[in-house]
C-alpha cells in the first residue's frame, strides 16, 4: 500500500520529535503493509516554512536509516500546504515539494472549522498551470460537513480528495466516519492516508480503513485507493475526472457495515 499523506519527518511540525520515534512508525506501517511513504510536513507560512531542500535532505536520512534496519518501505517527498494567499507563489517558485517533486499533485489543507470565500475558483486556478491540489481530510471539515454539494461540484471539475484512515475506522467520531463513507458512495475519494503524526496516538495504518471501504465500495476500489492511484499520483501521471456515482449497500454488503453508519445522516 501507498501512504501519500504522513507526517513522519522527524523536528519538522506537530510530527515525531526524533528520528528514533520516526523510525518506529516506520515499522508499524510496514507492518501494516504499507511500502511506500509521502512524508508530507505541514507548510504554514508563519508556523512550519520548510522548504524543499531541507524536506528533501531529511526524507534522505529517513529512507536510509529505515533501509539499514531491512524495512521494505520507501519515503518520499511531499508537503500538506495550509490553503493561504501565499500558496501559489510558493507552489510556483518551487520554495517547498509537491509530492515526489513532481511539480503536479499537492495536498491542500483547509481549517476544521471553514474554508475562505471562493475556495473552489482559487484551487481550480491551479489546474490552468497543470497542478492538481488535493484536498486533504475535509471529512473532519465542518464547512464540508454541511456543504457536501459544494465539494463534489469542485471534485467533478478537477480538484481531488483524501480522507484519513482514522476517519473511516471511527478515531475522529461518528460524523467524520459517516461523512467519509458518504464520500466513498458518492465517488469522491480518490486516495485514503493515514496522517499519521506518532507512533502512539497517530499511527500510519491503513489496512483496517481499506477493509471497512472495500464493504462500501467494493475491494477493487478500496485497494485503488491505497496502491494504483496513489502510484499515479507519485509519477505525476493523468487521473480521470471521478464522474457521480452512488455505491449501493445492500445485500451481504450490510453484514460487515457497523450498524451506526446505516442509520447516520450522510448514508440516507
Amino acid at each position: 500500500m501507498i501512504d501519500i499523506h504522513c507526517h513522519i519527518l522527524p523536528g519538522m511540525d506537530d510530527g515525531p520529535a526524533s528520528l528514533g520515534e520516526a523510525l518506529a512508525m516506520c515499522h508499524a506501517a510496514a507492518a501494516d503493509g504499507v511500502t511506500t511513504i509521502v512524508a508530507a510536513p505541514h507548510f504554514k507560512p508563519g508556523t512550519y516554512e520548510f522548504t524543499g531542500p531541507e524536506i528533501l535532505a531529511t526524507v534522505d536520512i529517513l529512507d536510509a536509516e529505515a533501509k539499514k534496519e531491512g524495512l521494505d518501505i520507501r519515503i518520499l517527498p511531499g508537503a500538506e500546504v495550509t490553503v493561504s494567499p501565499e500558496m501559489p507563489a510558493y507552489l510556483q517558485t518551487g520554495k517547498y515539494l509537491t509530492i515526489n517533486n513532481n511539480g503536479r499533485y499537492f495536498l491542500a489543507e483547509f481549517s476544521p472549522l471553514s474554508v475562505p470565500a471562493d475556495w473552489d475558483a482559487f484551487l481550480l486556478g491551479f489546474l490552468r498551470s497543470g497542478m492538481i491540489p488535493i484536498i486533504a481530510h475535509p471529512e473532519r471539515n465542518a464547512w464540508f460537513m454541511r456543504h457536501p454539494d459544494a465539494l463534489s461540484s469542485a471534485v467533478q471539475r478537477g480538484l481531488m480528495v483524501q480522507i484519513t484512515a482514522a476517519s473511516v475506522t471511527g478515531c475522529y467520531g461518528d460524523e467524520a466516519r459517516d461523512f467519509s463513507v458518504y464520500l466513498l458512495k458518492q465517488n469522491l475519494v480518490h486516495a485514503i492516508g493515514s496522517d499519521g503524526h506518532s507512533a502512539n496516538l497517530r499511527l500510519p495504518l491503513l489496512a483496517e480503513a481499506v477493509s471497512l471501504a472495500a464493504d462500501v465500495v467494493g475491494k477493487e476500489r478500496a485497494e485503488a485507493l491505497v496502491t494504483s492511484i496513489p502510484q499515479a499520483i507519485i509519477e505525476g501521471r493523468d487521473i480521470p475526472v471521478l464522474g457521480p456515482i452512488e455505491y449501493s449497500l445492500s445485500g451481504t454488503d450490510l453484514k460487515s457495515v457497523p450498524r451506526s453508519w446505516k442509520s447516520r445522516k450522510w448514508l440516507r
